[in-house]
C-alpha cells in the first residue's frame, strides 16, 4: 500500500517547489472578506512525496516535528504519526494538490531546531543537507547537494550539469533550479570538472572527487580523518578502509567522543559535516591484495603508507612525525617554530623551510617521497600552555606527541 501510494505522489510533482502556489482569491467588493474563510496556499510539493512515510519524516539532515498540518486538495489534516500521514494521502490521485501548511518547525541532526516559513526555505533547507547516501554507487562518483554559505566556504558556479542514477544529464541554472531538481529526484550526481568560488570570489576548479574532498578540507571546519596521510573516497592512500570504522568526533560540549560508523556513506557525511577530527585505533585497512592490516596507533599509521607508498620503512621519520601534531596542519598539540631544517632526499645538501607549506611541500615532495631528514633541534609552542618546547631528538618527539594524545 506505501508503495502505491508513493507512486501517486511522484506522479503529482509535476509543478515546482518554488514556483507553484496559487494566487490569492480575490473577493468581490460587495462582499464582507470577514465572513469568507482565508484561502490556503497549497502547491504540488515534491518533498511531500521524499519523506515516503518515514517515521521520523525524515529530510536528510533535518526531520519535520509533528504535529505538522498537511493540506490534500484543501482539506486539511493534522499530522502526529506515519498512520496520520498515510491517511490524509489515501485518496490522492494525479493532479491532487498537497502540501505542508506552514510555518513547520524542523529539528537538524545536532537538535537545533528551526522555524521554516515557507515552501522555498524547506527546498533550501533539504538541499543543503550532505548526501548520507550514494557514495557508492558509482566510481568517482560524488552526491550533489547546493554547496553555499549555509555549509561550506565555497558557492558553486552556474549554471551547471548534474547526473541522475541512469547517467541522464540536467542542467541547472541556478540555486533555485538546483532545489527544485534535488526535490524530483531521488539522489543526483556532481558532473566534473566542478567550478566553485572561493570566499576571495576567485573560481577553483576540482577535476574529480577526490579533488572535490581536498578542497572542502580547506574548509574551516571540516577535517580530514588523520593529519598526514592524504584521505580519498573510501580509502587512505593505497588502503581501503575496514568497516565498521570508530572515528573521533567533538559532541556539542566540546568533549572527544568515540563514534562507530557502519559504511562508507556514513563516513563521508560526517566528514563533510566537519565531525570527525581523528581516527580511533585499532583501525583496519586493506591493502591492493585484499589483506587487512590492523593499524594501533598513529606512528603505525604513518608507517603503513611508507610502505604502501614504495619507499619502505623510513631510517628517520621525524620530518612527518613533527607534522602530525602541529595545529597548522590540523593537528591538537603545538605549533611548529620556524624555520625549520632538513637534509633533502638523496642528497647532503641542507635545505630550509620557512613556514608550514614548505615544509609539508618538502615532506610530500613527489620526488622525494617521505624520507627527507629532519635536523635537531626543533622547537614548538604547545598548545596547552603556550610554553616553548626544544625537541632533540624523535625519541623526544614521540615521547612528546605520546603525551598530546
Amino acid at each position: 500500500m506505501k508503495n502505491s501510494k508513493i507512486i501517486v505522489l511522484l506522479a503529482m510533482v509535476i509543478l515546482s517547489i518554488v514556483s507553484c502556489t496559487k494566487e490569492n482569491i480575490e473577493l468581490p467588493t460587495e462582499i464582507d472578506p470577514i465572513l469568507l474563510p482565508e484561502p490556503i496556499e497549497t502547491s504540488n510539493n515534491p518533498l511531500v512525496a521524499q519523506v515516503l512515510s518515514d517515521e521520523d519524516f525524515d529530510l536528510g539532515c533535518f526531520n519535520i516535528n509533528t504535529p505538522f498540518d498537511l493540506t490534500v486538495d484543501g482539506v486539511i489534516s493534522t499530522i502526529t504519526s506515519v498512520e496520520d500521514f498515510d491517511a490524509a494521502l489515501i485518496n490522492a490521485t494525479e493532479g491532487t494538490e498537497i502540501d505542508f501548511i506552514y510555518p513547520l518547525t524542523i529539528t537538524y541532526e545536532d537538535g537545533e531546531i528551526a522555524e521554516i516559513a515557507d515552501g522555498m526555505a524547506l527546498g533550501e533547507a533539504f538541499a543543503v543537507c550532505i548526501p548520507d547516501g550514494g557514495w557508492n554507487v558509482s566510481e568517482g562518483g560524488f552526491p550533489a547537494y547546493v554547496i553555499n554559505a549555509e555549509n561550506s566556504c565555497y558557492d558553486l558556479l552556474y549554471p551547471l550539469t548534474l547526473n541522475d542514477l541512469d547517467e541522464n544529464s540536467i542542467t541547472v541554472e541556478d540555486e533555485a533550479a538546483f532545489i527544485e531538481a534535488l526535490a524530483n529526484n531521488n539522489i543526483l550526481f556532481f558532473n566534473f570538472p566542478l567550478i566553485l568560488i572561493d570566499e576571495n570570489e576567485e573560481e577553483v576548479t576540482a577535476e574529480n572527487d577526490d579533488e572535490l574532498f581536498g578542497l572542502f578540507f580547506e574548509c574551516e571546519g571540516t577535517h580530514p580523518p588523520c593529519d598526514s596521510i592524504p584521505y580519498t573516497s573510501g580509502g587512505l592512500g593505497c588502503y581501503e578502509l575496514g568497516f565498521p570504522l570508530g572515528v573521533i568526533q567533538i559532541d556539542a560540549n566540546g568533549n572527544e567522543t568515540t563514534v562507530i560508523l557502519e559504511t562508507e556513506d556514513d563516513l563521508n557525511n560526517n566528514l563533510l559535516n566537519g565531525n570527525i577530527v581523528g581516527f580511533a585505533f585499532p583501525l583496519t585497512l586493506i591493502d591492493e591484495e585484499g589483506n587487512a592490516l590492523v593499524i594501533n596507533n598513529q606512528e603505525e599509521l604513518d608507517l603503513a603508507f611508507f610502505e604502501c607508498g614504495g619507499f619502505g620503512e623510513p631510517t628517520e621519520p621525524g620530518a612527518l612525525l613533527l607534522l602530525t601534531g602541529d595545529i597548522n596542519g590540523g593537528g591538537t598539540c603545538y605549533d611548529i617554530q620556524y624555520p625549520v631544517s632538513y637534509v633533502g632526499p638523496n642528497s647532503n645538501i641542507t635545505e630550509t623551510a620557512n613556514n608550514f607549506d614548505e615544509f609539508f611541500n618538502a615532506v610530500f615532495s613527489n620526488t622525494g617521497g617521505f624520507i627527507i631528514e629532519l635536523i635537531y633541534p626543533v622547537e614548538v609552542v604547545l598548545a596547552e600552555d603556550n610554553s616553548t618546547v626544544t625537541i632533540n631528538s624523535t625519541e623526544e618527539l614521540f615521547t612528546l606527541l605520546e603525551a598530546c594524545q
